[in-house]
């Protein structure tokens, strides 16, 4: 009878505690809870969703983000993206160039117009009072586009293609993709150079836009002291009338391809430049948080910068990087983890000296296969905190306000409360970072790319090799 009472008792503490996590996950994860704003949304009759994050200050933020990019060209147009972005501050039929300058510079606005491999966006900074006329600006820019004005602008637009600067980071992050998606748009650049480019016509690049700046790809987003009755109304009458694209086919997942795309230069300097990638999830996997933690438990990494000197860092790959060969193996590496609609990349960016190329690489591929055998909780609950930290001591001006809301809504359909992210961080653990790292990193297909002086770096087959943890 004691059995049977004790047995009774204990259940009814489990289901107590069961009953007790829920209700207390439920009022967390309540935005009123943590004295955030509520995401309000709003779909038009035409398809356009307008969504709001209201809070206070003398500055508001309202933009125009597009669920499409370089991704959703095709092999004749490539490039027609970037080619877009170039043209859509040069004016319109009703706002020329000078007026629309002059226009948005007397508001004393800010107006950034960027075209993304994904996502694209239009997006204002602007003081509460203009909140309408930015709107009307932006739904100028969107149904009047300036493509009339290639012909004059395209050999200034190439002229500035060439000469401007891209950082190495973004160079080697753009040749990843076209390494690992070689047969797919996912692998177009971003950065260039763009090929073809100088062919395109102004029908190319109407196509692109016909196929692409449809109504159900369209979210107006504004942050700020924006009341969401107000930005519906004014977004119904400037992209009321935005029609809506025809059904597309549904599209193949793009295959990750292992391969290896290599700049060898020995005479460009001393340092190495290295990324390698695994096929990781799409924005929308419940295994998207755990990527997220495996990130920071990797962590990232630059010498002699810091207030906790690397060779002391209680980051087993910082310490190991910090300290090899005496010296360090690497000036900077950084775990990256980027997500897509339908796949993502989990990997890991070196910055390093020539003769430190083989080390670097060991150190960081030895770490990543440690996620699927030897994780601690401790490790986990440090990558947490990082990863909380990270996403919650961002700029939390109207305007990063307004791109993380944008890109939200874009990739989820719905704007992520701090508490609900939070609570999903925190349900990850050791266990699950092993399931996951042995599901997709352990004896998985690897792509990488390199530039610089690359003597030091492993042959491929050795690299793949490499992606299993091999015990003796």
């Amino acid at each position: 009878m004691l059995g049977t009472a004790l047995g009774r008792r204990l259940r009814s503490t489990r289901a107590s505690s069961q009953l007790a996590r829920c209700m207390t996950s439920q009022t967390l994860a309540e935005p009123m809870a943590w004295n955030q704003a509520p995401v309000a949304v709003t779909t038009l009759t035409n398809g356009v969703r307008v969504a709001t994050k209201e809070s206070f200050g003398e500055m508001s933020s309202v933009g125009v983000f597009l669920n499409a990019g370089v991704r959703d060209e095709t092999r004749d147009c490539a490039g027609a993206g970037h080619l877009f972005e170039q043209l859509a501050l040069t004016g319109t039929a009703k706002r020329p160039r000078a007026k629309l300058e002059a226009e948005v510079e007397s508001m004393g606005a800010k107006l950034n117009v960027k075209v993304g491999r994904e996502q694209s966006f239009y997006q204002m900074s602007l003081f509460n009072r203009d909140v309408k006329q930015g709107v009307e600006i932006l739904g100028d820019l969107i149904r009047e586009p300036a493509i009339g004005n290639l012909a004059k602008e395209k050999e200034a637009i190439l002229r500035k293609l060439e000469e401007r600067e891209v950082s190495t980071r973004d160079v080697i992050d753009d040749r990843l993709h076209a390494c690992a998606w070689r047969d797919c748009a996912l692998g177009f650049s971003t950065v260039g150079p763009f090929e073809g480019l100088a062919n395109l016509t102004e029908a190319h690049v109407q196509s692109y836009v016909k196929a692409n700046h449809t109504a159900e790809n369209m979210v107006i987003v504004g942050t700020g002291a924006i009341q969401h009755g107000d930005l519906v109304k004014l977004a119904q009458a400037a992209f009321g009338d935005v029609k809506a694209g025809s059904p597309r086919p549904v599209a193949e997942r793009p295959y990750f391809c292992g391969a290896e795309l290599i700049y060898r230069n020995d005479e460009m300097g001393p340092t190495a430049y290295i990324a390698c990638g695994f096929e990781a999830v799409p924005w929308r996997s419940p295994d998207a948080v755990t990527f997220m933690v495996m990130q920071h438990v990797i962590g990232s990494y630059k010498k002699n910068k810091g207030l906790v000197p690397g060779n002391i860092s209680g980051n087993r790959v910082i310490n190991a990087v910090a300290n090899k060969m005496n010296v360090g193996c690497a000036d900077e590496f950084e775990a990256f983890t980027y997500f897509y609609r339908d796949t993502g990349i989990f990997g890991f960016y070196i910055q390093c000296d020539e003769v430190a190329v083989e080390h670097a690489i060991g150190e960081l591929m030895f770490g990543t296969n440690l996620l699927s055998f030897s994780v601690t909780d401790e490790e986990v609950e440090r990558a947490k905190r990082e990863l909380k930290a990270k996403l919650f001591s961002a700029p939390t001006s109207a305007e990063a306000s307004c791109a993380s809301l944008g890109e939200q809504m874009l990739a989820y359909g719905r704007g992520i409360p701090p508490a609900e992210m939070i609570l999903r961080i925190e349900a990850v653990d050791a266990e699950e970072v092993k399931r996951i790292g042995w599901k997709f990193l352990n004896d998985a297909e690897i792509a990488t790319t390199a530039l610089g002086p690359l003597h030091g770096m492993p042959q491929y087959h050795d690299l793949r090799r490499s992606t299993g943890m091999h015990r003796y």
